[in-house]
């Protein structure tokens, strides 16, 4: 099975997305699809909200973890082309 994912979506066209997922005709076989399929939406939701939310401390913490590291092997790379 191969995976696709929908890049560039906003979270309000997400949200759209899974809203409609419960307007939609269900019949037998298809119950357990679309169940899935609304609880990934579902956990698409949250994460993207979680992300959103989360505190912009610890983004800036990670960014300047990150700048330390290039500056740790700038250091590093210089050193050892004496």
């Amino acid at each position: 099975m191969e995976i696709y994912s929908l890049d560039n979506l906003t979270l309000r066209e997400v949200k759209a997305l899974r809203k409609s997922l419960d307007f939609i005709p269900i019949t037998g076989v298809d119950a357990l699809f679309i169940g899935s399929l609304q609880l990934k939406m579902n956990e698409q939701i949250q994460q993207i909200e979680t992300h959103i939310n989360s505190p912009k401390d610890t983004k800036n913490q990670s960014l300047e973890k990150a700048i330390d590291g290039d500056k740790k092997m700038s250091k590093i790379a210089s050193s050892s082309n004496k």
